[in-house]
């Protein structure tokens, strides 16, 4: 009987104590299974914030993001941000309780003071926002416990997040927050790193752009200078937009186009303005997200060479209108007198008619010549010959014009003896047609020219002075200079003598016949189209002494192996070998 009641006792207990386990078992897998679901949905919560703020560079919204992620983790009173955004800081209390100014007024100052103890002393404006409950001023409470942490991306603190609670401990564990806000740093950090790494690609590309660029926000805010467009406009790298738009001046209202163009999603083009000196084309384009880019394009060059051009087209007028109206008459006048006009006379006019003719075949030839070496289609006919004699038959034919200004015209060959070179006859008396007849424009009565001839070797650097460009070799050169003692050419002209449509100007003496200033661009092709090379000495009211190279060697090149000339346009000429 005992022995069967302890027995029941023993199967009860027993099961009570299965039971017990059982209900055991299943409250830690119930509480296993929560745990894993909350671990879950935090890893959802996170994994939806970490996409909302993988491509933000803006540390107020992934501000914005992670405060309201944050109600999924804790239970507080307020939940707090303060973000350093456009030189203010952005000051945001979440109220889920109601507060009063008190504990609004704590949780500012220690957030600040936590800001400033890792920034540094922060003099700026707070732009507070709450949100939430509203402040009830009847509330006296502060907070019991607190707890705050500092968004860092690329080593700077970008913001600092705040939790607050009326409860004591109310944040035991805060690894949630912490990882959370790892993530954002982390997401921050690799993002800045692409977009400046993009930046400074944007930045190299549009620097090595020869127009400038720049680029502007609906704000006014100057995003970017580049390099060219601060040269153009003659302002510092800091510069800003009102600098800027000061340069354009008042005609353009920099200000306005921009605004307009956002607005209305159109380009504005075709403004042509003057600024610092230059003549710009100014190009407004709307680009995304409420920003403009304005490109300038420097046409100064063009604005002078089109200038150049008109220039050139009256001084042909006034030098062939002289020559062809001298032509007219003297072949009017043999047509109208043909029985009455002495023979002696009529050959007088016939010869005027010849000289006036080679005149204006001469003007024509030497536009045509410029045509052709801007094209590089200028062909030399190299033969080989005697240079000194071609100098001294030139310097023949100038003669006359000497004398009748009792100018001293000279020739000496300096070298014992002149190989003969290879050389284009035809454009090598071009040349020192040129030289001779600009020395005699120049030069006043009673003075000297002298013409020289040399076979030497070319030092790297001839007087030290010498402009020679690529001819640095120690090969023996032909060199044939045209000295002067006439009115000289001031430094700062020299450096055009030999650009198209340019000519000396001379302040102490008027000379009243004009040119076309293709001289001495024509000559400078055909040198350099001969391999050699042409420069100028002179000082005012010291005479002008202009010389030019030409390779002594038997060995002419073709076309296809001819070195090219340093500079362009120059660049293009060809050379062939008869």
């Amino acid at each position: 009987m005992i022995t069967a009641l302890l027995l029941t006792v023993t199967l009860e207990l027993a099961a009570v104590l299965l039971s017990l386990e059982n209900d055991l078992l299943k409250k830690n897998a119930l509480k296993a299974k929560k745990t894993e679901e909350d671990k879950l949905y935090k890893l959802d919560v996170a994994k939806d914030l970490e996409e909302k703020i993988a491509y933000s560079t803006d540390p107020e919204k992934v501000v914005d993001e992670i405060i309201l992620s944050l109600r999924n983790f804790y239970n507080y009173s307020t939940a707090s941000s303060m973000v350093i955004k456009d030189a203010s800081i952005v000051f945001k209390i979440y109220a889920q309780e109601n507060i009063g100014p008190e504990y609004a007024q704590k949780i500012e100052e220690d957030m600040l003071s936590s800001f400033e103890k890792l920034t540094g002393k922060l003099s700026l404006k707070i732009d507070k926002k709450i949100f939430g409950n509203p402040i009830d001023n009847t509330v006296k409470s502060s907070y019991l416990s607190s707890f705050h942490l500092p968004l860092v991306a690329n080593n700077k603190v970008l913001a600092m997040i705040h939790l607050s609670s009326t409860l004591e401990n109310a944040f035991p564990n805060m690894e949630d927050l912490h990882a959370i806000i790892d993530s954002a740093s982390s997401a921050l950090t690799h993002f800045n790193q692409a977009i400046n790494l993009e930046t400074e690609k944007f930045t190299s590309l549009i620097n090595s752009i020869d127009d400038g660029i720049f680029l502007i926000d609906n704000k006014n805010n100057l995003l970017t200078l580049s390099d060219s467009a601060q040269k153009l406009l003659g302002v510092p790298a800091n510069a800003g937009i009102f600098e800027i738009a000061n340069v354009f001046g008042e005609d353009f209202d920099l200000e306005k186009i921009i605004h307009e163009v956002i607005l209305n999603k159109s380009l504005n083009f075709g403004k042509e303005i003057k600024a610092n000196n230059k003549v710009l084309n100014v190009f407004v384009n709307p680009i995304k997200n409420n920003k403009v880019s304005v490109t300038l394009h420097d046409v100064t060059e063009d604005k002078k060479k089109e200038m150049q051009k008109e220039d050139l087209i009256h001084i042909m007028v006034h030098e062939l209108r002289a020559p062809v109206t001298t032509i007219k008459d003297s072949a009017e006048l043999i047509i109208t007198s043909e029985d009455s006009l002495e023979k002696e006379k009529k050959l007088k006019f016939l010869k005027m008619i010849h000289e006036q003719s080679k005149k204006v075949l001469g003007q024509i030839g030497s536009i045509l010549d410029t045509a052709k070496l801007d094209a590089g289609k200028l062909v030399l006919q190299k033969t080989k010959g005697d240079i000194a004699k071609l100098v001294q038959d030139e310097i023949q034919n100038f003669m006359p014009q000497a004398e009748r200004k009792n100018i001293s015209l000279s020739f000496d060959v300096l070298a014992k003896s002149v190989p003969e070179i290879s050389f284009d006859e035809i454009r090598i008396s071009q040349v020192i047609d040129n030289l001779l007849s600009n020395s005699l424009k120049f030069t006043p009565e009673n003075g000297k020219i002298k013409v020289e001839l040399d076979y030497k070797t070319i030092p790297p650097v001839l007087d030290g002075i010498s402009p020679m460009g690529e001819l640095l070799s120690l090969d023996k050169f032909i060199v044939i200079s045209v000295a002067d003692s006439g009115v000289g050419i001031a430094p700062e002209q020299q450096k055009l003598l030999f650009s198209k449509y340019t000519q000396a100007e001379n302040t102490s003496e008027k000379v009243a016949t004009m040119g076309t200033g293709l001289g001495l661009y024509l000559a400078k092709g055909i040198v350099e189209s001969h391999e050699g090379r042409i420069w100028v000495k002179s000082a005012q009211g010291q005479g002008t002494t202009f010389s030019f190279t030409l390779p002594a060697t038997d060995d002419a090149k073709a076309s296809c192996e001819a070195s090219k000339p340093a500079t362009t346009p120059l660049a293009k000429l060809s050379q062939t070998v008869n």
